[in-house]
């Protein structure tokens, strides 16, 4: 990755301003050219070099651009604001990608307001989560590094979930050179994502 590449404008954050005040099917369908030139594309563009940067780092990652990026549509079967689209875009970085949530992996997502990273397992069983918590001590041992630490905080532990995130301020989303921050975060990351896959696949 080049770090002068240039990926996002602020019409990528304008498009999901305008999204959160007209969140249904018909603004959706008439502004679509907008979404797929001023957000869609350019995401899929960041992930596919992204993934490229990091294929390089990890022979593990094979999944293309396509098995990562999740669609901006709500699954309307558990949606409960009744609001089709999300006001995000969002990715899951793995070697099994976006449909294998129990993989161990780093989640991105760049909306309006903030740009969020996160690691971890994001859909756990039980069993798995039992196998996670008798050996935590061996992800205690990264991620209580002062740098991690400072970075991505505390474990955040849900019903089936797993992960530490951090959130970055959206207005850097225009700078040249963000593809190399987010990779350096998800070098940060590569640890303890490995740790958490060693433990699951005993």
């Amino acid at each position: 990755m080049e770090t002068t590449t240039k990926y996002f404008t602020r019409d990528y954050i304008e498009f999901f301003e305008a999204l959160e005040r007209h969140n249904n099917r018909e603004w959706f369908l008439l502004n679509k050219s907008n979404y797929e030139h001023r957000v869609n594309l350019p995401f899929h563009r960041f992930i596919d070099d992204l993934l490229g940067a990091i294929k390089v780092e990890d022979p593990a990652i094979k999944i293309q651009t396509s098995d990562a990026v999740f669609r901006i549509q709500k699954d309307m079967r558990f949606n409960k604001d009744g609001k089709p689209y999300k006001l995000f875009k969002s990715a899951l970085i793995s070697a099994k990608g976006r449909k294998f949530k129990e993989e161990p992996g780093f989640y991105l997502e760049i909306g309006a307001q903030y740009i969020k990273m996160a690691l971890g397992c994001f859909k756990l069983k039980p069993s798995q989560i039992k196998r996670l918590e008798d050996e935590m001590h061996k992800i205690d041992a990264l991620t209580e590094q002062v740098h991690f630490k400072n970075t991505f905080g505390v474990l955040i532990k849900e019903k089936n979930s797993m992960a530490f995130q951090t959130i970055l301020p959206i207005h850097i989303i225009d700078n040249e050179g963000l593809n190399e921050l987010i990779l350096m975060y998800w070098r940060m990351s590569k640890p303890v994502i490995d740790t958490f896959k060693t433990i699951l696949n005993k």
